[in-house]
């Protein structure tokens, strides 16, 4: 499955850090950590729509999320305290050994789960164009947008807590605090992604989220600033796993994977795009980045949010359709 084979990849990167000893090569392993994500990713999301009963997606979204932003919280502080009495080679052989583990026991574990029958009729070739309906567009407009504040926080987070005075154990903190209450609100967030019209979540969230984004940059007092990520958290555990649902339900099941494959592409070209701008408009000012990304934010919700409404009251207004709802194109080889 691609997602045995992407902590495969991801295994052999690990262990390739061991032996890397030039630019170069260490960017060619973080380009191969890369294709392990974009093997990774696409493909569980699909699983979580496949096995999820719809009207818990929400939820489901929102627990996998949690355990990213787990792994994102523990990781660097784990690897930094063992690093020091026993250097960084072996850990990151235990990282390729992991890995591998994982690999293995998806191969066997993952095999066929999720595979509905009529959902992948070998003899049924679905268009290209049932990647880009109105609804699926509304999405992948919303996850530019999202993935935005990624890329800039990429960028220029950390250079401007330094600049504002901020130590190194609050420039850390304020990576911490967003993870925390993301996982402390997981609950309650994918619930509420779960009851009525997810557009409006979307519409309230990313406009709050525009704010607080904006906020950043205005009010330069660290501890206001940590308090502020806390509050980034909570408002995601509702946008993120709402966003996330909506886009599997407005999905042709047959080719879910590519749609989130899609998906994922778009939202990385958001994080590089933000993340250069960031760092050329920070340049100018320490405010500008966290004014574009916030209003960016803002206008791209507004663009695409009328397509998600009207996308979830054409679902609301007719029994909901289990099987694909894109026309079909028959197999060549038929």
């Amino acid at each position: 499955t691609p997602i045995a084979a992407g902590f495969a990849v991801e295994a052999v990167a690990s262990l390739g850090f061991v032996f890397a000893n030039s630019a170069t090569t260490f960017i060619a392993l973080r380009v191969l950590q890369g294709v392990s994500l974009a093997l990774i990713m696409p493909a569980l999301r699909a699983l979580v729509a496949d096995v999820t009963p719809v009207n818990r997606r929400g939820q489901a979204y929102a627990w996998l999320f949690a355990s990213f932003s787990g792994g994102m919280l523990l990781g660097p502080p784990l690897g930094g305290f063992l690093a020091a009495p026993l250097g960084r080679s072996p850990l990151f052989i235990v990282a390729a050994v992991i890995n591998l583990a994982v690999a293995i026991i998806a191969l066997g574990w993952l095999r066929g789960i999720g595979r509905q029958p009529g959902q992948h009729d070998s003899g049924v070739r679905v268009p290209t164009s049932a990647i880009f309906t109105s609804a699926l567009i509304g999405a992948f407009i919303m996850g530019f947008g999202a993935r935005i504040l990624e890329g800039m926080f990429a960028g220029v987070w950390s250079i401007y807590l330094d600049d504002i005075g901020a130590s190194d154990v609050q420039i850390g903190l304020s990576f911490a605090t967003w993870s925390i209450a993301f996982m402390l609100f997981t609950p309650i967030g994918g619930r509420l992604a779960d009851r009525g019209f997810r557009w409006r979540k979307l519409l309230i969230g990313n406009l709050v989220m525009a704010a607080l984004i904006i906020s950043y940059g205005v009010i330069q007092v660290v501890p206001v600033i940590l308090a502020i990520g806390l509050i980034e958290g909570a408002v995601a555990t509702v946008t993120v796993p709402a966003l996330d649902a909506y886009l599997a339900s407005v999905a042709d099941p047959r080719i879910q994977g590519r749609i989130q494959g899609t998906y994922a592409t778009i939202g990385t070209a958001g994080a590089a795009v933000s993340a250069f701008l960031g760092t050329v408009l920070y340049k100018h000012s320490q405010l500008l980045p966290f004014l574009v990304a916030g209003g960016i934010l803002a206008i791209i919700t507004l663009s695409g949010i009328g397509l998600v409404r009207k996308a979830e009251i054409q679902m609301a207004a007719a029994p909901l359709v289990i099987e694909p709802m894109a026309t079909t194109l028959p197999d060549p080889a038929l």
